[in-house]
């Protein structure tokens, strides 16, 4: 038996995914989905759409600029905990869309 994550999108009613070996992996391939959809090519890009678009609880703020985290080489180099708390924020900028955009990433096993 052996675990596969799978990375799932839904945007405007068609289903895209992909599985991948590790989590990390799939945690980044959400993450760069999530950029994709937001548009989001560079610090500037990161920056004016998290201050947009963050929609966490009333009683959070959007992270500050210097941890805004949208560049691949970085992601690389963080553990999978960290990636996760990106993967979130990110995920707050894509909850109130006209697309019924959604990503989503689950850990299942594979049996021969």
């Amino acid at each position: 038996m052996m675990k596969i994550h799978v990375m799932a999108v839904v945007h405007e009613g068609e289903l895209t995914s992909s599985a991948h070996l590790t989590e990390k992996g799939a945690a980044i391939a959400g993450i760069l989905d999530m950029l994709d959809f937001l548009g989001v090519n560079d610090k500037e890009d990161a920056i004016r759409v998290m201050g947009d678009r963050f929609c966490g609880h009333l009683d959070e703020k959007p992270p500050d600029d210097a941890s805004i985290t949208w560049d691949l080489e970085e992601m690389r180099q963080m553990k999978i905990d960290d990636l996760w708390k990106v993967f979130r924020q990110w995920c707050e900028c894509t909850w109130d869309n006209q697309y019924g955009y959604n990503v989503a990433v689950n850990t299942t096993t594979l049996q021969a």
